[in-house]
């Protein structure tokens, strides 16, 4: 009898702490019940692997609290993490981001690795890691040793995490090579050039491709979909390479590598991108725009935008995922402190006027405004958005994309705009004066209008303006305020923990501190939950202007942007930096997260 199925597993649970006596004769006398139980549970789901539960499975299933905690439950982890204790192995919580899916699904079978629950999961020094569910199973470590003639490493990891990374890693594995099997099949005796590559080869006659209805191609794509949501990716990128395709997520800001695929499959997998998203398949030589919206296990659908462009090694795509649930936020949970949020209340709600959000590229400029349409939509109000492209589409506003090959462009669309009989005017960007003209005149005429623009602060959002051809009076007449801000990084809070920094080593590097001594801080150690980076999410730092009479007066006279910065500070502003050091002294973000973001 393997070790996970014995009693001597819940004497090792009550001596390490995480079970009690009573828990003990609870599970000894319930056990058998359970068992049956669990059974019949996978028996109907036809669930063959899961028929036979260990007692690790009937352990959990009973939802016990650990001992001395608030409320911890027993769950599959912290028993696995016991055993690692008692066996003197490591832990190892299975991260997809950080395998390599060669190592995974070339060095065991699939059955086997099922089999055994027993997985590769990385290679160092020559020494092959495997991560394996029974602790007793050496024999099993020393088949591989001979197989693969390298010396073998265990660590101890949970049965969910290692049937998860076989079923998704073995699985996509599956689909890629029988994708990459078929091309080899259809261009058996010619050697097959990428003829997306800009790479220059000469030849009379190129291979012919395979299909992107191939049902191989339709799993990977899906999977490669499945996973991105999975892990709360913005974007996903799919890059060729001279010998590979990369696939990459942006995950909270930073770009993971996730896959090397054989690049012979890069066609495949971008033409049944492009087949989706309703592009000309056939048309390499020319960047593309589209999008997808695809339905999530039946809860929401979520809209892709995708977008395609020629490069070294053929076509890259770019697709970004746009989930309601962080599009439309609630705008009391967006970061705003509470003078912030009360000035912006107050421009939201005015009858008319124009209000800027301005931020570089990835400053969350979209979340913001759509929430706030969405905050402000009414059935008695008219919402119309010009945008480049529409980014989510949503039925209470009157959504119209630009189309410059057609004429219709942000300056072309507003002068017809009015006639719809709006009552708030979204504008996706304000890029050149007749843009701004056009804004500035619906503003005139009644109407609340919302618009873009990339500059580096608030403040500067005036100069701009008049840079593009503005008379200073007609900003003056018409603008409310500016809103610039960005996204920091939020501490993990699993692993969130308190750290002491020097008082006068803050007020160096400008953190408002006051006296000698330490200041408590808050950081994140990193772990499972945020893959060792101690951060998980991100939140809005806000610069909000407002226009007062006196910063009204100054535009008119051409006033500088830094005296009038001046001004709005002594009237209240919180710049960029003040409000990313009061997210840090709050424990939200960190001090390097606030330097790295606000600048030096």
């Amino acid at each position: 009898m393997k070790f996970l199925n014995s009693d001597a597993l819940l004497d090792m649970l009550v001596r390490h702490g995480v079970m009690n006596v009573k828990q003990r004769q609870f599970i000894t006398l319930e056990k058998g019940k359970q068992r049956q139980k669990l059974i019949k549970q996978a028996q109907k789901a036809r669930v063959a692997e899961k028929a036979n539960p260990d007692l690790v499975d009937i352990i959990v299933s009973f939802q016990m609290q650990v001992p001395g905690t608030k409320g911890e439950i027993l769950d599959e982890e912290t028993i696995m993490r016991v055993v690692s204790k008692e066996h003197d192995l490591p832990f190892k919580k299975l991260d997809p981001l950080d395998l390599d899916m060669d190592i995974v699904t070339k060095t065991i079978p699939r059955n086997f690795a099922i089999k055994q629950l027993i997985l590769p999961v990385g290679m160092q020094d020559g020494v092959l890691e495997v991560a394996i569910y029974h602790p007793d199973h050496q024999a099993v470590l020393t088949d591989i040793e001979q197989a693969n003639q390298v010396k073998v490493r265990p660590c101890i990891s949970t049965k969910s995490d290692i049937r998860r990374i076989v079923s998704e890693f073995f699985g996509f594995q599956k689909s890629i090579s029988a994708a990459e099997d078929h091309i080899g099949v259809i261009s058996q005796g010619s050697a097959s050039v990428d003829i997306g590559n800009l790479e220059r080869y000469v030849k009379i006659s190129s291979a012919k491709e395979i299909t992107s209805s191939d049902q191989h191609i339709k799993t990977a794509v899906n999977h490669i979909f499945n996973y991105a949501l999975e892990q709360r990716a913005s974007d996903i990128h799919i890059e060729p390479k001279r010998e590979v395709t990369m696939i990459r997520f942006r995950i909270d800001g930073a770009l993971h590598t996730i896959y090397k695929l054989p690049k012979a499959v890069h066609s495949a997998i971008t033409s049944r991108v492009k087949f989706l998203a309703r592009l000309d398949i056939a048309e390499k030589r020319r960047p593309q725009d589209g999008r997808i919206k695809i339905g999530v296990k039946g809860e929401k659908d979520v809209e892709i935008r995708v977008s395609t462009v020629p490069v070294s090694f053929g076509e890259k795509t770019v697709m970004r995922i746009l989930d309601p649930d962080v599009i439309f936020q609630d705008v009391n949970q967006l970061g705003f402190s509470r003078r912030d949020l009360s000035v912006y209340n107050s421009f939201i709600n005015s009858p008319h006027g124009i209000v800027l959000v301005t931020g570089p590229t990835g400053s969350g400029k979209s979340t913001t405004l759509y929430s706030t349409l969405k905050k402000i939509a009414t059935p008695e109000k008219n919402i119309v958005t010009v945008e480049d492209p529409v980014e989510m589409v949503y039925e209470e506003f009157n959504q119209i994309s630009v189309q410059p090959l057609i004429d219709v462009t942000f300056s072309t669309i507003l002068r017809n705009i009015l006639r719809q009989d709006p009552d708030i005017i979204m504008i996706g960007e304000i890029r050149d004066k007749d843009t701004a003209a056009q804004a500035v005149q619906a503003a005139m005429t009644g109407h609340l209008v919302f618009s873009t623009l990339h500059t580096n602060d608030a403040v500067s959002s005036i100069i701009r303006l008049q840079d593009l051809g503005l008379q200073p009076f007609m900003i003056a007449s018409t603008l409310l305020g500016c809103m610039a801000q960005r996204l920091v990084k939020t501490i993990c809070p699993e692993c969130k923990t308190t750290v002491e920094a020097d008082s006068q080593e803050l007020a160096r590097i400008g953190f408002p501190s006051a006296g000698s001594g330490t200041v408590t801080l808050s950081k994140g150690e990193g772990c499972r939950h945020c893959r060792g980076t101690g951060y998980r999410g991100r939140c809005g730092i806000f610069e909000i202007f407002p226009t007062s009479s006196a910063i009204k007066r100054m535009t008119v006279e051409g006033e500088s942007g830094e005296v009038m910065r001046q001004v709005a500070i002594r009237e209240g502003m919180t710049t960029l930096r003040e409000d990313a050091w009061a997210k840090v002294k709050a424990g939200i973000t960190t001090i390097e997260e606030a330097i790295r973001v606000t600048g030096e």
